[in-house]
């Protein structure tokens, strides 16, 4: 009996086994040996979840035989490179080439890193030097590298400006801000916009729907700043890891720790930047920022679609949100600061609020458009992605919060309308706006200018730019908006001031 209760137990044992194989599906069968059930129980994880396509041999390059691979110029701006096949030993970047007239002056495309101060002399100090870039030929190569070199491989984001940089026009009365106190939202406005927008000039038929041949970035490196990308509010973060989940950030340490090696170094693709390069281009002024002159390059009118919809789909935002081109019920966001802090910061006056509300609702009420009324930092990230991925046109006073233009959809009435203290004037957003396909407007008061136009302003930042007094006539907003919905072909401007006397420009 005892004989024939082991055999039953063993034939049910080996039944369990056999139905296990059957039913569970393939994909979901784990590749483990019963030793390493013994050692390894923790860690069992499906064969198919680890796909990883390259090797340990892969971090290194060499061309023993071959000839020291040369550099290539693929794209270029003045203070916007990209380059292929770049070294790096000791802390300076190296071209290598036969051909040293295929690439621009170098000081059109690098900078010494030192901070602007505006004294006598610093100009000339920023001018780079052989510590910062040189370009040499293959034999010299062959002699500072011999015939190897560590690699980074994909694509790298180098930004070569010092931590003091100064990204934001309204800070400029404060020379010490470093990149991690100017607003978050002008940091990726001003760089990271800027590299893809360099970076998306190599690939001319990005579609509609964010789909590009170009291979995602690995990283952003930082060789004079600390900590660049991370801001108190925490946008930075979120949209550079939802863009690029892989991406790595090295900063000045990691740089003196990679030149300290006394090794070379071999990056695949770089696209590189300096703002102090960049102030050289001719038509960097009147507007004073990096992404006007990297929109001199060819592009795709999509080029931002992949980044678009990489953040959105990160958010969960519903394909109907993602996708260019859809149409529907217009959606008005207008993005209140009353409650923003600090107190006494930019805010419009209460009647100007209270007037704005009401001339809105009456919209929504008349027209049946949506009209969301938000204080974006009362949102999360996702909420106020996913929102601003739906409207159509935005409102908000000059501030953090138009940032979330970035992620409107495109189209003919796409509106972005900015109220300024009279009569100052930013391009902050209105740049990133026009580049990105989004008209935008200005208003001052019961008065509007197309930031594209003859009516456009000289930037500017009067006294009270920055207080709890701005004005604002609702029914003026509400009747640009209703203008923008019904005839969006139709660009006015409602200004009876004499732009000559404010110092008007022509864009």
């Amino acid at each position: 009996m005892f004989l024939m209760s082991r055999r039953r137990a063993t034939v049910l044992l080996i039944l369990i086994v056999v139905s296990c194989c059957v039913f569970i599906p393939q994909s979901k069968r784990f590749s483990f040996t019963w030793a390493r059930y013994k050692s390894e129980v923790t860690s069992l994880v499906p064969s198919e979840a680890l796909p990883y396509t390259s090797k340990f041999s892969d971090n290194r390059i060499n061309w023993t035989g071959r000839g020291t691979p040369q550099t290539t110029l693929q794209a270029h701006t003045t203070g916007w490179s990209v380059l292929d096949s770049l070294y790096a030993f000791n802390g300076t970047l190296y071209v290598v080439t036969d051909d040293p007239t295929a690439f621009p002056p170098l000081r059109e495309m690098i900078c010494t890193g030192i901070p602007a101060n505006g004294n006598k002399g610093n100009e000339a100090a920023r001018e780079p030097t052989d510590a910062d870039m040189r370009v040499i030929d293959i034999a010299e190569a062959t002699r500072l590298f011999g015939y190897s070199a560590s690699r980074l491989g994909g694509v790298t984001m180098l930004c070569n400006d010092p931590d003091q940089c100064k990204y934001s026009n309204s800070r400029r009365k404060s020379p010490s801000f470093t990149l991690t106190e100017v607003s978050p939202c002008l940091t990726y406005l001003e760089v990271f916009i800027g590299f893809w927008r360099t970076y998306s000039s190599l690939d001319l038929n990005i579609t509609s729907n964010g789909d590009t041949v170009l291979p995602p970035v690995s990283r952003m490196i930082f060789p004079h700043a600390k900590n660049a990308f991370h801001d108190h509010a925490g946008v930075n973060q979120v949209v550079l890891r939802a863009a690029f989940p892989s991406i790595a950030f090295e900063y000045k340490d990691d740089w003196i720790d990679r030149a300290s090696t006394g090794m070379p170094i071999y990056l695949d693709r770089v696209v590189l930047t300096s703002r102090s390069t960049i102030k050289r281009h001719k038509n960097y002024q009147p507007d004073a920022k990096m992404i006007s002159v990297a929109d001199h390059l060819p592009k795709s009118p999509y080029w931002w679609s992949p980044i678009r919809r990489q953040v959105l789909e990160f958010v969960k935002a519903p394909e109907e949100t993602i996708a260019l081109g859809g149409s529907g019920n217009p959606v008005i966001t207008y993005i209140s600061r009353q409650n923003s802090l600090p107190i006494g910061g930019r805010k419009l006056t209460q009647d100007g609020h209270r007037s704005l509300v009401d001339a809105l609702l009456g919209l929504e009420a008349r027209y049946g458009y949506e009209v969301n009324i938000v204080e974006m930092e009362k949102l999360s990230k996702a909420e106020q992605f996913k929102l601003a991925g739906r409207t159509t046109i935005m409102i908000g006073v000059h501030g953090n919060g138009l940032s979330s233009l970035l992620w409107m959809r495109p189209s003919p009435i796409a509106t972005v309308i900015e109220i300024y203290f009279p009569p100052g004037f930013s391009a902050d957003y209105a740049i990133p706006a026009r580049i990105l396909g989004i008209e935008h407007y200005g208003v001052w008061g019961d008065r509007y200018f197309r930031t594209e136009s003859e009516h456009r302003p000289k930037q500017q930042q009067p006294d009270g730019f920055h207080r709890d007094k701005i004005p604002a006539d609702g029914p003026t907003i509400a009747a640009l908006c209703a203008e923008r919905i019904n005839h969006p072909t139709r660009l006015s401007s409602k200004i009876t001031i004499n732009i000559r006397d404010i110092g008007g420009t022509n864009v």
